[in-house]
């Protein structure tokens, strides 16, 4: 009886069990309800993470104890998963259980005509293609959407956040790229936190303001990763093209960076960035390509052209840095031989 109490105590916070065998982790999932008797045994299960013993709880703060039935060790996922950085959700309908990310689901298709219809459409799992013309989004009202998608105040007005998203396309349509804007000098045109699969095609993305004047950039990735722009221009005066932190990834191809502000792009703390077949030009002021404590950047085919930067490169504590195959024309004194550990296969300097 004290054990039935005990099992009754430890399903009363938590909705999950991982099922530990010699070989194997699962998850028990059933196509309809059983209810069962357990023998089971506590026998003070120590947890341990890291090295570190670990208690979890439930809900409530209370103490969840581990038990054995049949040889099989049952542990909380939930608390399991906090402990090593999960998120863990469960989906009735299919009565999964996710540890970390969900999988995919086939992206729908949007196609929308103006920024309302654009903000509208904005989420998880979706292909949002937009007819020609200007999408401005400082036209919207700055309410937020969702925890997912909300509004950050900057200095001179606000900036659209988008975070936690997956598997999103921006698909401009027509011959030219459609143009999507900010009027706010302060705010990035996009900033990206915690996505992941995030595609933008055949857009054209800047503010509406005046070269020289910004202090925001065009995109911002923080902490996402596995991003693909392609066809696209990005444009000043945003301070820099592409500013990413903690990002991994991420793929530039058939683009234009150009006429931008502080510099083309900024890279802190990322990998396996690839950048190909794309132009950047007539960016000026600092570093024009900024690397720092990042690993695997590589340009191929890449023009970097008419660039007026106090210095064309600047990589700290990074490594696997490549320029194959590019031309660096027209830009301010620039001496690759200060960059031995770059790759400059195939590169040519005017």
């Amino acid at each position: 009886m004290k054990n039935k109490d005990r099992l009754k105590g430890f399903f009363s916070g938590v909705i999950f069990s991982v099922i530990i065998g010699a070989f194997t982790l699962g998850v028990t999932v059933f196509a309809a309800p059983v209810e069962s008797k357990l023998s089971v045994i506590y026998d003070n299960i120590k947890i341990y993470v890291d090295g570190a013993l670990f208690q979890p709880k439930d809900t409530n703060g209370k103490d969840i104890q581990p038990f054995i039935s049949k040889g099989v060790t049952y542990l909380p996922v939930a608390a399991i998963s906090k402990a090593l950085g999960k998120d863990v959700s469960w989906d009735g309908k299919s009565k999964s259980v996710y540890i970390g990310l969900q999988p995919d689901s086939k992206a729908k298709e949007v196609t929308v005509s103006n920024v309302t219809e654009l903000f509208d459409a904005l989420g998880p799992n979706k292909h949002i293609k937009l007819k020609p013309g200007t999408y401005d989004i400082s036209d919207l009202n700055p309410k937020s959407k969702n925890a997912n998608i909300y509004w950050e105040s900057v200095y001179d007005g606000n900036e659209l956040i988008l975070n936690g998203i997956n598997n999103l396309t921006l698909e401009g349509l027509g011959d030219k790229p459609v143009e999507l804007v900010v009027e706010p000098r302060y705010a990035n045109v996009l900033t990206f936190k915690n996505s992941r699969k995030i595609s933008v095609k055949n857009i054209k993305a800047g503010h509406t303001i005046e070269k020289g004047e910004c202090v925001g950039g065009v995109f911002n990735f923080d902490s996402s990763k596995d991003v693909d722009i392609s066809k696209s221009i990005l444009y000043g005066c945003g301070t820099y093209g592409i500013i990413a932190n903690n990002s991994e990834n991420l793929k530039l191809t058939d683009s234009t960076i150009e006429e931008c502000t502080y510099g083309a792009m900024t890279i802190y703390n990322c990998k396996n960035f690839a950048f190909t077949n794309s132009i950047i030009r007539k960016c000026e002021n600092f570093s024009l390509i900024d690397i720092s404590s990042s690993t695997n950047i590589t340009y191929d085919k890449c023009e970097i052209s008419d660039n007026t930067s106090s210095d064309v490169l600047a990589v700290n504590l990074s490594d696997g840095i490549k320029f194959t195959n590019c031309k660096f024309k027209n830009n301010s004194s620039f001496d690759p031989k200060l960059f031995p550990n770059v790759d400059f296969t195939g590169t040519t300097f005017q």
